[in-house]
């Protein structure tokens, strides 16, 4: 890195997930490089850290083959934009975190127009499930990629890309101290996008019903998004159980350890549930024509990182056309009821965790890799 001049680095994060990455790795770059200029594409976290942000998370509500089909003028719009900033404001390093599907356009275009710096990417795209070419295209793109699971490195070297591990964030959460049948709370995790939570709140609500008559002391714990805070208090507002619904760090790590189970939109956040040690119930639904199409390219039997590492049903998961009714009571109920279930579930986890863990903070192993390569 040059000392003699002041940097300028464009990121872009168009998920929750993403933006959280971002936020971390931008904080350890500004504690090493204060004077770094920092543009880019963000949420509410990664806003403060940057001196101009383009575009929100809420401007990327897409999610899905099907989606993302009605959504693409927009994002066709969103991506020449970002081209002509880029090109004109001649960034140092471009950094794009995760949603694979937005951003390789995106720097595939950059590249066209004749960008010729460096540009990295943090999470590796899924070509272990599905869409395994995807490899070769970032590799004709992109200068270095920083994954978060050792296991990824193999599907992207062998095309020449610079591979890096960090690790994951599960590194920065600490296990549950106590033991999870000593605690009463119930964690309910709808997602982190609006089309996630209208499909699968009927089944939260399910949940709350069978809580009701059945365990009517419990409390549920609802950690969420600014943005989505009023819609979840408006849907819980006749709820006669106790519901805490927070969107503050400090208070949401309060009471995730005060938590006996979860119920968790499939995700980032049934891996950060998995390392706090509480046993969980995992649901996800796509559109059907998404799912239809999907069908014919997923690898992979689960939808759950660690299942699939496995290849075995150590973490229960209902997904797509597989969750209704019928099967998510079923579901539930051994959750709340079946504990030698829960015991055999955190020690299975456990052993995985062990597995994927790194040793060294990801988000100071990503922010030292970007420091070197700013020029």
């Amino acid at each position: 890195m040059k000392k003699n001049r002041l940097n300028k680095l464009f990121i872009v994060a168009t998920e929750q997930s993403g933006d959280n990455i971002g936020y971390s790795v931008l904080k350890e770059l500004k504690k090493h490089y204060p004077y770094l200029k920092i543009d880019g594409i963000g949420g509410e976290l990664m806003k403060p850290l940057m001196r101009n942000q383009f575009f929100s998370l809420k401007d990327f509500k897409s999610i899905g083959i099907v989606e993302i089909i009605f959504s693409i003028k927009k994002y066709i719009s969103i991506i020449n934009f970002l081209v002509k900033l880029i090109i004109k404001n001649k960034y140092d390093l471009i950094l794009t975190i995760d949603s694979p599907d937005f951003n390789y356009p995106l720097v595939n275009k950059i590249r066209k127009k004749g960008f010729n710096k460096k540009i990295f990417h943090i999470v590796a795209p899924t070509v272990w499930a599905w869409r395994e070419y995807r490899a070769k295209n970032f590799a004709n793109i992109y200068n270095e990629l920083l994954v978060l699971f050792e296991f990824e490195i193999k599907y992207f070297v062998k095309y020449g890309l610079k591979t890096n591990l960090i690790g994951h964030p599960i590194y920065y959460i600490n296990k549950n101290k106590n033991y999870f049948e000593n605690n009463k709370n119930i964690a309910f995790l709808p997602g982190s996008r609006l089309s996630e939570l209208d499909k699968l709140f009927p089944y939260f609500q399910n949940a709350y019903e069978y809580l009701l008559k059945y365990n009517p002391d419990i409390i549920i714990f609802i950690p969420t998004l600014e943005h989505l805070k009023p819609k979840i208090i408006e849907l819980t507002k006749n709820w006669k159980l106790k519901i805490i619904i927070s969107t503050n760090s400090l208070e949401i790590e309060k009471n995730y350890s005060n938590c006996s189970k979860a119920l968790v939109c499939s995700g980032t956040a049934s891996l950060e549930i998995a390392k706090r040690n509480i046993p969980q119930l995992i649901i996800y639904k796509l559109h059907f024509l998404t799912e239809l199409i999907a069908k014919n390219f997923i690898k992979v039997k689960y939808a759950n990182l660690l299942n699939i590492l496995e290849n075995e049903f150590i973490i229960p998961e209902i997904t797509n056309s597989k969750l209704n009714k019928i099967s998510f009571e079923k579901g539930f109920k051994k959750l709340i009821n079946d504990n030698k279930s829960n015991a055999e579930q955190i020690n299975k986890v456990n052993m995985i965790l062990k597995k994927i863990e790194t040793k060294n903070p990801p988000f100071y192993t990503a922010a030292m890799r970007i420091l070197a390569n700013l020029n």
